[in-house]
């Protein structure tokens, strides 16, 4: 006869597992700063020019400057005087002569009768003076520049570690319940011990 029921409830338990993972952020499109500078086009012209000098075609017409005149002025100056002297000289040299026979009177018809010399002179005896620079043209170009920054991209890695959770939800226990009754010893002191009758 069996006296001992042993009941056997196992725990209860529940298992909350995360698992690890990795977060990765990224910039999937690229940023760059530009500058920029700019196309130059410099154009330098400069055009043709001429230079006319009628200097001495002015001067031949008598279309003198100052300086010109005064040094014009000072020239006949001298040549008057020195035609004078000569004149001088050479009626004093004929008036010398008068014992020869020269009057006065003859002195004074030789003088009268002198021509003056003429020359012929086409006007202007000279002529402008031409000078030129040829047309000039010089272009700078300046190709400009395109310059671009780019800024690098970045990833953001988040490592998040796994776990394991346990939550108990019924402990495990162990239950003994005893099928008999009491034992006593000695026997007779049962209540209901009945002596055995032997034959």
């Amino acid at each position: 006869m069996q006296l001992l029921q042993i009941t056997v409830k196992p725990a209860k338990y529940e298992l909350e597992i995360e698992p690890a993972r990795l977060e990765q952020k990224q910039e999937f499109l690229p940023t760059a700063e530009v500058e920029r500078r700019p196309l130059k086009l410099n154009i330098e012209t400069q055009n043709t020019s001429v230079r006319i000098d009628t200097y001495e075609a002015r001067k031949s017409l008598g279309l003198r400057n100052i300086g010109d005149e005064m040094r014009m002025r000072a020239q006949q100056g001298k040549e008057a005087a020195a035609m004078q002297t000569r004149a001088c000289v050479e009626e004093g040299a004929q008036l010398a002569r008068i014992e020869d026979g020269v009057t006065i009177g003859q002195i004074i018809s030789e003088k009268m009768l002198r021509q003056p010399s003429s020359v012929t002179v086409f006007l202007p005896s000279g002529g402008a003076e031409l000078s030129w620079e040829p047309p000039h043209v010089q272009v700078d170009v300046d190709a400009g520049s395109l310059h671009y920054d780019w800024n690098e991209m970045k990833q953001e890695r988040n490592y998040i570690p796994g776990s394991v959770r346990v939550k108990v939800v019924q402990p495990g226990s162990v239950e003994i319940e005893y099928l008999g009754g009491p034992m006593y010893i000695p026997p007779s002191a049962d209540p209901d011990y009945e002596e055995e009758k032997n034959g």
